[in-house]
């Protein structure tokens, strides 16, 4: 069964974001999908970009959750309302902080109408 749902294209971690005035392209800087801190407890500010594609009209309501190797949730993004309809791509920019306990391999997982869409790994050594 498939269910009518949009699909994750992309899903970057980046320490900044800048998009252009005139044709609302992203510019993504300090790309990201792992890193070494210098102790932990560590308390960092995320930036995440998600692209989602979806062929038909419709809403959705996404929500970007991040988890540790356990399945513990440690911070949920503010949830957002994407609509498509005369495009069929949206983006996605989100920025919360998080505070990650130790070392370890953590998981960003995107819902769409709380339903997991994909999953997204960081490496933290």
């Amino acid at each position: 069964m498939k269910l009518n749902l949009p699909a994750v294209n992309a899903f970057l971690n980046c320490q900044k974001v800048n998009q252009d005035v005139i044709n609302k392209s992203y510019e993504l800087i300090g790309v990201f999908q792992g890193f070494n801190a210098p102790g932990y407890p560590l308390g960092v500010e995320f930036l995440t970009f998600c692209r989602l594609t979806y062929e038909d009209v419709a809403e959705f309501q996404i929500d970007i959750s991040f988890y540790d190797s356990n399945g513990t949730k440690l911070s949920d993004s503010l949830p957002r309302k994407i609509v498509f309809g005369e495009t069929s791509c949206s983006d996605l920019v989100t920025a919360w902080r998080v505070l990650i306990p130790t070392s370890g391999t953590y998981v960003f997982k995107i819902f769409c109408n709380n339903l997991n869409l994909a999953d997204f790994k960081l490496f933290c050594r």
